[in-house]
């Protein structure tokens, strides 16, 4: 079991428009004691749960394309140590080298593996607890 430093499961906010989807990965993050995942259908509401919660990691669509990369611009600027991955059904070169430069190392190309999913998840919160403790 992953924790952070309050010995709780990290927060994890998924940003995904497919119900399925956000309904596969917080079961096995649940079932895997992997993270407490927070569910968002869209950017907007990923954006109010941001505002409203603390969270450690995000996992985002980038189904909304421009305005998926401005929020997580966004959220490297705010919080330059959170950890972040995204999932789309394509990626081209240009967005590939957009995402290195916000430090997002993570893409999941859909339809994925549970496997890859529980990988992404666990490389996300296995840093945690040093960002956790480093923003304290």
């Amino acid at each position: 079991m992953t924790s952070s430093v309050h010995g709780a499961l990290p927060q994890l906010l998924l940003i995904e428009p497919d119900r399925m989807v956000r309904s596969s990965v917080t079961s096995v993050c649940r079932g895997m004691d992997l993270a407490q995942v927070h569910q968002a259908a869209t950017l907007a509401i990923g954006q109010q749960m941001l505002q409203a919660q603390r969270m450690d990691a995000v996992l985002a669509s980038l189904a909304e394309g421009e305005a998926a990369l401005a929020l997580l611009a966004r959220l490297r600027e705010s919080h330059p140590r959170m950890q972040m991955a995204v999932m789309a059904t394509s990626a081209n070169a240009a967005i590939v080298q957009q995402l290195k430069a916000l430090g997002i190392r993570r893409l999941l190309l859909q339809p994925f593996k549970i496997r890859d999913v529980v990988l992404t998840v666990e490389a996300l919160c296995e840093v945690l607890p040093l960002n956790a403790a480093a923003a304290q």
